[in-house]
């Protein structure tokens, strides 16, 4: 009877370990197919489009940033006085109280114009009077589309 049980034992503790070497080996197929799915999805998130979009937008707030204190830098050189005309920090007529005749006026904006050449400015002034003409056109229309609608509800 010892020996059956022992024969018993023996025979059970095999069927145990087959067993347990089965799961372990369908535990580590497993373990294999979810480290290379996490690696994937790892690969995925790193090669995002929007990881791309926010690197690229970052440089250009970046570059914005850098180009504001420039402008920053640049304007700090001006100062509005009184009088409304914009001087140089450095020529001190501020208040107004300097009354400027028409040649020193001119000279001190052909002063202020240096860095800039008048075929910037034409080009600028330009651009306005078309960006007014523009205007102009769509009120005309605007206020003709009024007049039609006013003449059609009285003649209704």
């Amino acid at each position: 009877m010892n020996t059956f049980n022992f024969n018993s034992d023996i025979e059970s503790l095999i069927s145990r370990l087959k067993q347990l070497e089965a799961e372990n080996s369908i535990w580590k197929e497993n373990t294999l197919m979810l480290k290379r799915s996490f690696e994937k999805l790892k690969q995925d998130f790193n090669d995002r489009e929007e990881k791309t979009q926010i690197q690229n937008m970052q440089e250009i707030i970046l570059q914005l940033s850098t180009q504001i204190a420039e402008l920053q830098q640049y304007l700090s050189q001006f100062s509005v006085g009184n009088n409304g005309f914009i001087y140089p920090v450095n020529y001190g007529i501020l208040n107004g109280e300097e009354d400027l005749d028409d040649d020193e006026m001119v000279s001190n904006l052909l002063d202020l114009m240096e860095e800039e050449t008048l075929d910037e400015v034409a080009e600028e002034i330009e651009e306005k009077r078309e960006i007014k003409t523009e205007a102009d056109k769509e009120f005309k229309v605007e206020r003709m589309m009024f007049l039609l609608d006013r003449i059609y509800s009285v003649e209704e």
